[in-house]
């Protein structure tokens, strides 16, 4: 039996397409669906993808798709509302953000270096603490240009987004977008989404729990605790800088996500070497020390946004606007400070609608949002920031209570 989607008022057969999906398996997560808005928001700016759906075989005389008529005048007005945003220069990226944005990333590097040069272990603890929040913000600039929503040219933002990720981070865009793509097609859906497939590290929502995994019941229980420190700090970056990015670098021959991973290694050491008093050894263990405050300031935020919301279950489909309203937070919209910590990234719903909007645009959307949840009935969440911490830490010191007990 054929494999196919529903795009737009038409199936198309995926059956040999799903084999060499670039973005995955994500394909076949809508087999038999509508996936008419899930595929616009995430290939808003790829006209290759546009010509690869026309060249796909459409399969005729079958009905369309299963919609819920409850639904429909809803969807309708979002396509209104988000043709409006289009019409309104709300999808055009601003190159002055993004001159900005580089430029912030050098200037917090060099004042890095420039505290790591004093050799005092004053200077170099505050060297390591700007070290790590120049990954935290090369994170954020990576997750953009994943995104193509950076400076609009994919081609400009991949490349933007392999070396801020190389050398930033340490890893590689290739596998972070495979991941991300299914997190933001299927979010908070069981067996979909990966951000939910944590354990043995941490379990975020009971349903998801799978003994099968290992996990002690003893580390489940006070992982409310050991989140940040530990699992992001220490566990889920060393298990990603040594072996889940390299092995996907290596598996797909990308020598120039490979040459920007090892400069993030190799030439972060040398010019901690090169400015300090330190030995090479000494140098690295500077560079991974940073990557702990990186990797505790993007996952520790990363989770501020979803893991305490519901779950979908693997039989429940829900549309385009209810997978990211109803299972996303937005965080403070309109605190600037708070864009600044969370890269924008506190406009979570919005970014879930639009996957593809400059993100520094999305405050503003936001405002519009909580208009459109209201007119419709939708379970809009905004929250403070201090607030979605809590909500993070108790969901997971609840989960970890109703496992073990």
């Amino acid at each position: 039996m054929a494999k196919k989607v529903y795009i737009d008022g038409q199936w198309y057969d995926i059956t040999e397409f799903a084999k060499n999906h670039p973005g995955g398996s994500v394909i076949e997560f809508y087999e038999n669906q509508d996936a008419t808005h899930v595929y616009k928001e995430m290939h808003y700016r790829s006209k290759i993808a546009n010509n690869i759906l026309k060249g796909l075989p459409k399969l005729e005389d079958i009905p369309a798709a299963p919609t819920d008529d409850s639904n429909k005048d809803m969807l309708a007005d979002f396509d209104k509302w988000r043709q409006s945003l289009e019409d309104r220069g709300f999808f055009k990226p601003d190159l002055s953000h993004v001159y900005y944005r580089l430029n912030e990333l050098i200037l917090i590097f060099f004042m890095a270096t420039w505290c790591m040069g004093q050799e005092t272990l004053f200077w170099q603890f505050i060297s390591v603490l700007l070290y790590g929040l120049f990954g935290g913000r090369c994170g954020w600039v990576q997750h953009e240009g994943g995104h193509c929503s950076f400076t609009g040219d994919k081609k400009v933002d991949k490349r933007i987004q392999k070396i801020t990720m190389g050398f930033g981070t340490m890893l590689g865009g290739s596998l972070w977008n495979s991941m991300h793509n299914k997190h933001h097609a299927t979010t908070q859906k069981v067996d979909h989404d990966v951000d939910l497939d944590t354990m043995p590290f941490v379990l975020f929502h009971q349903d998801v729990f799978k003994k099968s995994r290992g996990v002690s019941k003893l580390w489940l229980q006070f992982q409310a605790w050991t989140f940040i420190p530990l699992t992001s700090g220490m566990f889920v970056p060393l298990f990603w800088v040594y072996y889940l990015h390299p092995r996907k670098i290596i598996r797909d021959r990308d020598y120039e996500q490979g040459f920007y991973t090892l400069l993030g290694h190799i030439g972060r050491t040398s010019i901690i070497y090169t400015v300090s008093d330190l030995s090479l050894f000494q140098s690295y263990l500077c560079v991974m020390a940073s990557m702990y405050v990186t990797s505790s300031y993007l996952f520790g935020h990363f989770s501020t946004s979803h893991t305490f919301m519901p779950v979908v279950q693997n039989n429940e489909n829900p549309n385009w606007v209810e997978y990211s309203v109803h299972h996303t937070v937005d965080i403070d919209t309109q605190n600037p400070v708070v864009c600044w910590i969370m890269g924008y990234l506190n406009c979570q719903c919005v970014h879930h609608l639009f996957p593809q909007m400059p993100q520094f645009r999305q405050p503003y959307v936001s405002k519009e949002l909580k208009i459109f949840a209201k007119k419709w009935g939708l379970q809009y969440s905004h929250i403070g920031y201090f607030q979605a911490w809590y909500n993070t830490f108790h969901n997971l010191d609840n989960v970890g209570k109703l496992i073990t007990n």
